[in-house]
């Protein structure tokens, strides 16, 4: 099984942002009930759909050449739970300059209005070829992505 992080691209803006979609399962936020956490999407995913984004936006940023890998985590803070049925708004911002690796990008996920979490990553780059099909990633990213 593979995990989804990513619904829906709503806005996307070529080596600058993007901003992505994820409603929360019902077997997602029922991951952590054997811990006590009954209703409540674990904050390694949501940090985890942080990363998609920003896999995303180097990828299509780069016409499917490049992927992207998780450096760093610099700063991140989670504010709430995200629990089922929550549609979260993931807003992936670049923070620094494009050209130089590791992209420093600012993240940020809301519920309804409310922030769920808020921080600083740093991705690395790497051959998209590495690890996937590029003809797969552009299928998917136009099943995730209606241009205006």
């Amino acid at each position: 099984m593979r995990w989804r992080f990513t619904d829906r691209v709503g806005r996307f803006e070529p080596w600058r942002a993007i901003e992505t979609r994820k409603a929360v399962s019902l077997e997602e936020y029922s991951l952590l009930e054997r811990f006590g956490r009954e209703g409540t999407f674990p904050e390694s995913l949501v940090l985890e759909c942080c990363v998609e984004a920003a896999r995303w936006l180097v990828a299509a940023s780069s016409g499917f050449e490049q992927a992207s890998v998780l450096e760093a985590v610099e700063s991140f803070a989670f504010s709430g739970p995200a629990g089922m049925g929550d549609a979260l708004d993931i807003k992936v911002a670049l923070a620094g300059p494009a050209g130089a690796p590791p992209l420093q990008l600012e993240c940020r996920v809301t519920a309804a209005g409310r922030t769920v979490a808020a921080g600083r990553i740093a991705v690395g780059l790497v051959p998209l070829a590495e690890g996937f099909d590029r003809d797969w990633v552009g299928g998917l990213w136009r099943e995730l992505y209606a241009a205006p």
